[in-house]
């Protein structure tokens, strides 16, 4: 009788995993929505000079999503990004925003129908600063300088439920978005300071088959 509860339950769960198989989603269109935690890492700074430039912000855009083999998907967005950080220097604070154009580009590979890891690159364009930053000993010509564009690559999670799906995604941005030289008055040495970015993303989306 054992035997027979344990073999019903072995065919049930094969069943399953049937349903399960390595398959790609259907031709489908997304309508995202995420939080995001942005951070510019900076370098060439010395030790008294570092700073910690991070916030959190939210993204909201649509993506299509096209099979191109058995489990494996092509996935083109676009999102409108809005990064909120606080640019803190020893007990000073600046906070800022930065609004984006995001186009990302991903590849999923299917591990189950519900269940895909993904990999791409993603085009950002800088389309408003709220504030540029000024250093207060430095020439007036000496303004933070951001640039317009950066490009980055992208590492995620999908999993989906229905018609909704929960996803999570690392960018690290490839570019110096961030880039200034200036004269430290204090010490007297010219510091070539620049960052890149990297942001996590934990979000929700809903799919239009």
């Amino acid at each position: 009788m054992k035997n027979n509860k344990l073999s019903y339950s072995l065919l049930v769960l094969c069943s399953l995993m049937n349903k399960c198989l390595l398959l790609a989603q259907s031709k489908t269109v997304l309508l995202n929505f995420s939080i995001n935690e942005y951070k510019l890492d900076r370098f060439n700074l010395p030790e008294l000079n570092a700073s910690f430039i991070s916030g959190t912000g939210f993204n909201i855009g649509f993506a299509y999503e096209k099979p191109i083999f058995k489990n494996t998907s092509v996935l083109l967005g676009f999102e409108f990004s809005n990064r909120k950080y606080n640019n803190t220097i020893g007990n000073l604070k600046n906070a800022a925003v930065d609004k984006y154009a995001s186009f990302p580009i991903n590849l999923n590979y299917y591990l189950f129908k519900f269940l895909a890891i993904q990999a791409g690159m993603q085009f950002d364009h800088l389309i408003f600063k709220q504030k540029f930053i000024y250093y207060k000993d430095a020439p007036n010509d000496q303004i933070s300088g951001y640039t317009k564009y950066d490009i980055g690559l992208n590492t995620g999670l999908r999993i989906q439920f229905y018609k909704v799906e929960v996803n999570a995604s690392f960018n690290y941005g490839l570019r110096k978005i961030y880039c200034l030289k200036y004269h430290d008055p204090v010490t007297g040495e010219i510091l070539d300071d620049f960052s890149k970015s990297h942001i996590f993303k934990f979000g929700i989306s809903y799919l239009f088959k």
